[in-house]
């Protein structure tokens, strides 16, 4: 049974337990543990997403395993498996929990489809096709042709303005003209579906309005995300 199986198995079963699972540096809680949590713990930021594999939304909460005493002062020892499980005594609400998990929007995956790529991926302006390709010298003649169109020429020979007899070999391929780091970036997302994913990770993650517990979390998560967890 794979990981987010053994979880909901365990979970729809769950009445009187939080269970807290170990993944890096953090502990995180699922369904009703998570349910638990926020409505008993602490007020955390709850996250749903769609496993694919288990045909099923899942929410979970967490926080960095070195602040488990700030939670819980009286939470046990792990498992030999990692986990921590503290014991409750009020029964969990399973009907509480599901009309809570429904509230919460889902964490929709972005799509790996070329359409989907293209759809934020725009084609850089035609005016920005063309360059100089070499500034006039003092003194030439300024009806030299002042531009090319980007890559039109790359290893061809091109006379320079003023020299005479003199040519200069065209540079080879370089990033196109005004082309900025995040442009560079989405290109390179256009021809992996991972790094689309990271990009757009990257991009809808609000720093300016995040906790540093919040940027823990996403850190975490987007190390998932590259390791190829899910």
């Amino acid at each position: 049974m794979r990981f987010f199986e053994e979880i909901a198995a365990r979970e729809d079963r769950n009445l009187y337990e939080i269970v807290l699972y170990p993944e890096g540096l953090f502990y995180k809680a699922y369904e009703r543990s998570a349910f638990a949590c926020v409505s008993r713990v602490s007020p955390f930021r709850p996250s749903k997403k769609h496993i694919k594999y288990c045909a099923r939304d899942m929410v979970s909460v967490g926080f960095p395993a070195a602040v488990l005493s700030k939670y819980f002062p009286s939470a046990p020892r792990p498992l030999a498996d990692g986990r921590v499980v503290i014991a409750l005594t009020d029964r969990i609400d399973p009907g509480a929990c599901e009309v809570w998990k429904a509230s919460l929007p889902l964490k929709e995956r972005q799509p790996r489809g070329s359409a989907g790529r293209m759809a934020y991926v725009a084609a850089p302006p035609a005016e920005e096709c063309t360059r100089p390709l070499f500034a006039p010298l003092a003194g030439s003649s300024p009806e030299a042709p002042a531009s090319v169109p980007c890559g039109s020429m790359v290893g061809a020979k091109v006379p320079i303005s003023g020299v005479p007899g003199s040519v200069a070999t065209a540079p080879g391929p370089a990033a196109p003209y005004g082309q900025t780091a995040a442009t560079a970036l989405r290109t390179a997302a256009v021809a992996n579906p991972k790094a689309e994913r990271v990009v757009r990770m990257i991009r809808e993650f609000r720093l300016e309005a995040a906790t540093p517990v919040e940027c823990l979390l996403f850190v975490a998560d987007l190390k998932k995300e590259l390791d190829g967890y899910l």
